[in-house]
């Protein structure tokens, strides 16, 4: 079976096909008999902003609000 590896660009995809054994690139992404190595373009997932949290308390910034430690962080 295979591992699928995605990246956050394509130069660390590059960089993970060298890391992992000089794996041949194959079109637009690189593979061999264990591993597929592709890459996105951008963000996958970012951090769930204050204001997403609690609109009314950290939707302007405030010294007395501060630090903001959330109970679950969220995506």
């Amino acid at each position: 079976m295979k591992s699928l590896v995605i990246a956050e660009k394509p130069s660390v995809a590059a960089d993970l096909a060298k890391a992992l054994g000089k794996i041949p690139k194959k079109g637009d992404h690189y593979e061999n008999d264990e591993y597929v190595i592709s890459y996105a373009l951008g963000h996958l997932v970012e951090l769930e902003m204050p204001e997403d949290i609690d609109k009314k308390k950290y939707g302007f910034w405030r010294l007395e609000t501060l630090p903001i430690v959330p109970e679950k962080v969220g995506l």
